[in-house]
């Protein structure tokens, strides 16, 4: 992996659910705290959306780098 944490594009898994996100943003990425934008891969994107810190990322390991997967 070439960095510890998601980039734009990559699909994520939640430990505890199982459910499929999307990271669709960074949001002040050079800042001290970091906050990493996520939409579902299944179901509206208009409606479901995650915010994730730095120190919950650990709940959300990436399970494949943009352009390894395909969205279904």
């Amino acid at each position: 992996m070439s960095t510890p944490h998601p980039e734009v594009g990559d699909l994520l898994v939640a430990i505890t659910t199982g459910a499929k996100w999307v990271c669709t943003d960074i949001a002040g990425l050079k800042t001290r705290q970091p906050v990493w934008l996520l939409r579902p891969l299944y179901g509206s994107a208009g409606r479901d959306r995650l915010r994730i810190g730095r120190n919950d990322l650990v709940s959300y390991p990436v399970a494949a780098r943009r352009g390894e997967w395909v969205q279904p």
